[in-house]
């Protein structure tokens, strides 16, 4: 009996000195295991309730549950508090379902991640590549097939709209810009066709098959990717409970305008789940020494997949197959996820053997989401403070992000993504309303709190790009930069001309109006031009309007043929005004008048061409 006491008083002994050596561990940024609690929950206090509706906050270390905690509201106006069964939206860090099923098919030996895409899909079903360089199942993994963006089709406010990952992508196949391996854009349209590479070999919907292989494989039972949820009636029920929110100015939280929305292309976004549950998938992704991760045969094809596979031009590592490197003062890889209303980031040290997973419900969240990270990793810091930095001045200029439209009436949004590189000092500048520090020879970090990190790349001297995880920045033509400028002077002249114009006509009839006016159908011809010049600007409103309100693009048709009547009837009027031209006495004033409104409407003419609002 004694020696039993003493074996158990033993084990106890020993389980104490094993909880306390734990206790005695400190998280990379220096913060020990036992007030890291403390710690997140202190630093969640400055953000939920303020700028953050609802979230819930999980850490993982050595392969199990350090932490999960729920804060905040899923519906604010009836009091409903976040609890660790809220399904949240994935967004993005879907993404990493594709990449893992890629990883598995490449294991099987079905896949080649250097083979040509086209080797994998129906014949001539990508008709608007403009390059011969193959397209990899790599390129796809590093964002830089080359393709543009789109702003069209990618949620839909009814469920009814989604069609088959196959009819969705020939509908949203966007126009490849760059040659591929040439520029990072992230491309939501590129994942969702690996997804569907995916789903080719392996003869199934893309949905099924991620079921079958990584959420049965992990009983991951609280989570759907299918792009309406009907694959799990509880997780679709459970998300209705739940209320998307933003936040003014004034930390004023109102409920996401579109409510609940649906993702044509699912497998860049599609997913949805409780925060355990994705807590199953990042363990998966970092088992502990002596365990097989039960997503691979082998262990090898998730280190594989979680090497780094694409870097940045000045030699930081930037991608792994998939995932992004983050920088702090260990290695993280991560992906951060963003829908209508929900904001999500799902970061792992596997050296670490350490994983930070938050979730919230708010549209565009970054306190908690990328904040929470820093203090858990730790910020990243250069280890030599002694090399020479060059002059920050040669960086200034015009720039605009690769991912953006170049076709099509949306390429008009690409212009606002024009800004402008203002050095302050040698090491400094101001940029898209942020200003960065130069911390090592062309690597820059913003001096907020969310640690974006910009690098330089340059070629013979010239800046060839900068770029953030997700996107590079090209410096802007001197052509570009001409034009538009030349575009913005072009439709304030013939906006405010038009206006101007119509109101002094407006005037004039007003008072003689005790008078009847005769207009010549000369003049008659003018009013018609210039009330047509209306037309195009207040189409362009209500397209841009319905655009970013999810609007398919197969409704947007009226708009076009609208700007295609608007240019008959210019036509129309100009042709009328030349016949009349010799008919009429016009006096000298009234000469100008008729010039300047032909000119106006053949602007608005030109600009409809030019910026493409004719498709």
């Amino acid at each position: 009996m004694r020696k039993i006491t003493l074996m158990v008083l033993v084990l106890v002994l020993s389980f104490v000195s094993a909880a306390s050596a734990k206790e005695g561990i400190i998280t990379p940024s220096g913060i020990p295991y036992a007030e890291l609690r403390d710690r997140v929950d202190e630093y969640a206090t400055n953000y939920i309730g303020r700028t953050t509706a609802g979230a819930n906050v999980l850490i993982i270390k050595d392969g199990e549950i350090f932490m999960n905690t729920s804060y905040g509201y899923a519906d604010i106006e009836n009091q409903i508090k976040v609890t660790q069964d809220t399904v949240f939206e994935w967004g993005s860090v879907t993404k990493l379902l594709v990449w893992t099923s890629v990883m598995q098919l490449v294991e099987q030996g079905k896949l080649d991640l250097d083979e040509d895409i086209r080797a994998y899909l129906p014949d001539d079903f990508l008709t608007k590549l403009q390059y011969d360089t193959p397209i990899t199942m790599l390129n796809l993994m590093h964002h830089n097939a080359g393709w543009e963006e789109k702003f069209t089709d990618l949620f839909y406010m009814s469920a009814a709209d989604v069609k088959s990952l196959k009819e969705m992508l020939h509908i949203t196949e966007p126009y490849q810009i760059h040659e591929p391996g040439d520029v990072v854009a992230y491309s939501n349209y590129g994942v969702a066709l690996a997804g569907f590479i995916v789903e080719r070999i392996a003869a199934e919907p893309f949905y099924d098959y991620v079921k079958e292989h990584i959420f049965s494989v992990l009983e991951m039972k609280d989570t759907t990717i299918h792009p309406t949820q009907k694959d799990n009636p509880d997780v679709a029920s459970n998300r209705e409970a739940v209320y998307g929110y933003s936040v003014n100015g004034d930390n004023e939280f109102s409920i996401s305008k579109n409510g609940r929305v649906f993702i044509g292309l699912y497998p860049a976004g599609s997913a949805m789940g409780t925060i355990a549950d994705m807590a199953k998938f990042m363990v998966a992704l970092m088992p502990v020494d002596g365990v097989n991760s039960p997503l691979f045969k082998s262990n090898s094809t998730l280190d594989e997949m979680l090497t780094t596979s694409d870097f940045y031009g000045d030699g930081f590592p930037r991608n792994a197959h998939g995932f992004w490197e983050g920088l702090y003062t260990v290695n993280v890889l991560e992906h951060a996820g963003n829908t209508d209303s929900f904001s999500s980031n799902f970061t792992f040290s596997k050296d670490e053997q350490l994983g930070v997973i938050i979730m919230t419900n708010q549209m565009g969240e970054f306190g908690l989401s990328y904040g929470l990270p820093t203090l858990v990793y730790g910020e990243y810091s250069v280890a030599d403070g002694k090399q020479a930095f060059p002059n920050t001045q040669e960086l200034e200029g015009s720039y605009s992000m690769a991912r953006q439209p170049y076709k099509g009436f949306t390429k008009l949004y690409g212009a606002l993504s024009i800004g402008n590189i203002e050095a302050t000092d040698r090491n400094n500048f101001n940029a898209y309303g942020m200003t960065f520090e130069q911390i090592a020879p062309y690597l820059y970090k913003s001096t907020n709190e969310f640690n974006l990190y910009l690098h330089v790349t340059l070629n013979d001297s010239k800046v060839e790009k900068i770029s953030m995880p997700t996107s590079d920045i090209l410096p802007i033509s001197p052509s570009a930069k001409a034009f538009n400028m030349v575009s913005t002077l072009a439709v304030a002249f013939s906006v405010l001309y038009t206006l101007i114009a119509l109101l002094i006509i407006l005037i004039k009839s007003i008072k003689n109006r005790k008078q009847e006016v005769q207009f010549t159908v000369m003049k008659k011809w003018e009013i018609l031009l210039l009330l047509a010049g209306i037309v195009p600007v207040m189409n362009l409103i209500i397209l841009a309007y319905r655009t970013l309100n999810y609007a398919s693009y197969s409704t947007l048709n009226i708009h076009f043929l609208v700007n295609y009547a608007y240019i008959l009837v210019v036509v129309i009027c100009l042709v009328a005004l030349f016949v009349q031209w010799k008919k009429t006495t016009k006096t000298h004033g009234q000469k100008i008048g008729y010039v300047l409104s032909c000119v106006s409407a053949l602007l608005m003419v030109v600009l409809v061409f030019g910026w493409e609002l004719y498709y």
